[in-house]
């Protein structure tokens, strides 16, 4: 399935429908280096997504201004993307309990970079 949500020129989408405001909820992320699943804590607020260990210690940010956002096709059954900022060269790796949560990790991180007046294109695509 393959939603694609169109913005105008000056970054209002043409449905004007509202950004999933503070989103949050527990995600797994692959780590840096060991590259191991580890759960953490996510909140989308605006157009960056904090993570931490809990819901009191987001000490991370990801800027989702211009970055990439791809879900990860595997056989394994999990519920994976990645998200690759536009100012970084490392790519994180997220996975989702579920089909849906993913999609709607995914479609309210869209919905966020569509909100943002520095959007880099016209259209997000969430597969």
């Amino acid at each position: 399935m393959m939603a694609v949500v169109s913005a105008t020129s000056n970054g209002a989408d043409e449905n004007s429908f509202a950004v999933k405001e503070d989103k949050k909820g527990w995600l797994s992320k692959r780590t840096h280096f060991t590259h191991r699943w580890k759960p953490a804590w996510f909140q989308l607020k605006e157009t960056k997504l904090l993570y931490g260990e809990n819901e009191e210690k987001l000490l991370k940010t990801i800027n989702l201004v211009g970055a990439v956002v791809e879900a990860v096709e595997g056989g394994d059954g999990s519920f994976e993307w990645t998200i690759t900022p536009k100012d970084r060269k490392r790519t994180f790796f997220l996975r989702a309990g579920t089909t849906s949560e993913q999609q709607g990790w995914m479609e309210a991180i869209c919905e966020a970079q569509l909100s943002s007046r520095d959007h880099a294109t016209n259209a997000c695509v969430v597969q």
